[in-house]
């Protein structure tokens, strides 16, 4: 359970980087948001597992739920920075 605090920990980053930049209108912390997910995604995928023979089926199944709390925690900080940060600003998606 000691995995959850991290995903929190970088849930609550994204979402504050997301509604920071939702409030004041500095593109830049959605962008923020979106190349700490960036580099989540591929710390992620990349990421070189064990072996899963010597693993219970219990262990993998935790391994797999967890990789998918990861991928969603990045996605939403994807999402924020495609919406809020690249399309919003008046210097790339000229939106505003």
């Amino acid at each position: 359970m000691n995995n959850m605090k991290y995903i929190i920990f970088a849930y609550a980053a994204i979402l504050l980087l997301g509604t920071m930049s939702l409030f004041t209108g500095i593109h830049h912390f959605a962008n923020v948001a979106g190349f700490f997910s960036a580099l989540g995604f591929m710390a992620v995928f990349f990421k070189d597992r064990d072996d899963e023979k010597e693993f219970s089926e219990l262990e993998l199944a935790a391994a797999k739920k967890l990789r998918k709390y990861w991928y969603i925690t990045f996605s939403t900080g994807i999402f924020f920075s495609l919406i809020l940060g690249t399309f919003w600003n008046h210097h790339m998606g000229n939106m505003t």
